[in-house]
């Protein structure tokens, strides 16, 4: 079997998530090909090296880390199953956020401050639209809502508690609300249902009060959204939209392919 041309690896607040890809053959036009991938919590990252012992060695790893040293020194230990990796002595990029990169520029004050995560998703978006302007949304621990311009210039964004962190602040900060899973309806009636269905709304009116607001001045906008609660609040929405497993892996891709 070859060895896979990169391995993407995001490590986000709650969960770390990565995949393999083959590059194409040479003379292709074909994209490169993805081989695998997983996820799991952060808590459980001493099992990583499990996932990626039996594979060959990747010829780089591309990495975007939001969740600081805590998980970088365990990163590191997984990747010592192929000797090249050892002492860190292989070809690893953690990305940073730059002022310009595959077709982006970042329109923050200080671009270095604006989260990796968010760069890679607004590569990975620019990727897959690359001609028209996109509210790219990404929800997971955090929604993050950002404008990307039919330029690819990124006109800057808004961050909002995530799904899960809206339960359970209902929960811990209130004294009978109960931590359980509900189900949306249209009219709740029992505690539960009436909590999911309401932070399901929240999340799916910012989205749309955004998207609306937006539209305004790019009447061809698009909505990608994506991340791990991303299909729980798509389908509340009332705008056309489309749906992404995951933007930031998508950006480590496009990132791989210019080192």
């Amino acid at each position: 079997m070859s060895a896979p041309e990169s391995l993407l690896i995001d490590v986000g607040n709650t969960f770390i998530k990565w995949s393999r890809h083959t590059p194409a053959a040479p003379g292709s036009e074909a994209p490169a090909t993805q081989t695998g991938g997983g996820r799991m919590l952060i808590e459980e990252i001493s099992g990583l090296a499990d996932d990626f012992r039996g594979h060959a060695a990747p010829r780089l790893v591309v990495v975007s880390n939001v969740a600081g040293t805590r998980v970088r020194n365990p990163l590191l230990r997984a990747l010592e199953v192929w000797p090249v990796y050892v002492n860190a002595g292989g070809p690893i990029h953690w990305i940073a956020s730059r002022e310009e990169q595959c077709g982006v520029r970042n329109g923050y004050r200080n671009p270095a401050q604006l989260g990796t995560d968010r760069w890679a998703a607004l590569i990975g978006a620019r990727a897959l639209v690359p001609q028209d302007p996109v509210l790219v949304v990404v929800c997971g621990t955090a929604t993050t809502i950002d404008l990307l311009s039919p330029e690819g210039h990124f006109l800057g964004g808004n961050i909002l508690p995530g799904m899960g962190l809206m339960l359970r602040s209902l929960h811990t900060n209130t004294a009978a609300l109960p931590d359980a899973d509900g189900e949306y309806l249209n009219h709740p009636t029992q505690t539960v249902d009436a909590i999911t269905s309401g932070c399901q709304h929240a999340q799916a009116g910012t989205i749309e009060r955004l998207f609306r607001r937006h539209r305004a001045e790019y009447g061809d906008l698009r909505c990608l959204i994506s991340g791990g609660a991303g299909k729980t609040v798509a389908p509340r929405l009332s705008i056309p939209y489309r749906y992404h497993d995951n933007l930031v892996l998508e950006g480590l891709h496009r990132i791989s392919l210019t080192l």
